[in-house]
């Protein structure tokens, strides 16, 4: 898992409402090999998260529509990517709130774990 872990990467953009500006915004999504990062284009405001674990569960995690989620006002939500463990084009449900951030992947149950590091305000669209 370790390699393919390392070289996975997405980018892509949802519209979701800002935890910096609180506007709906488009957010872009980084997924790296060992971080996350998302940036508003409406306030700039840029979230870092680094990756703390991955590991394979023994059924999916109940990310969407968790009340832990809701109740820091996270982003939840699925996304069609590439799997860096299973090499599956699969769904993988999200969750993005301002603590941390989880990707489970559907087909394999490879589940990563994301902590807060940094917020940077330092760009203007």
């Amino acid at each position: 898992m370790g390699n393919r872990l390392q070289t996975m990467g997405w980018e892509f953009d949802k519209e979701e409402l800002c935890f910096n500006c609180r506007s709906q915004a488009i957010q872009r999504i980084k997924v790296l090999s060992r971080e996350l990062l998302t940036q508003c284009t409406n306030c700039g405001a840029e979230a870092h998260y680094a990756l703390h674990g991955a590991y394979q569960e023994k059924k999916m995690p109940e990310l969407i529509g968790s009340d832990v989620g809701e109740a820091l006002g996270a982003w939840c939500f699925c996304h069609e990517a590439l799997c860096p463990n299973c090499s599956s084009e699969t769904t993988n449900e999200v969750l993005i709130d301002t603590v941390m951030a989880m990707i489970a992947c559907e087909k394999c149950l490879l589940t990563r774990l994301y902590r807060f590091d940094a917020f940077d305000k330092s760009w203007r669209r």
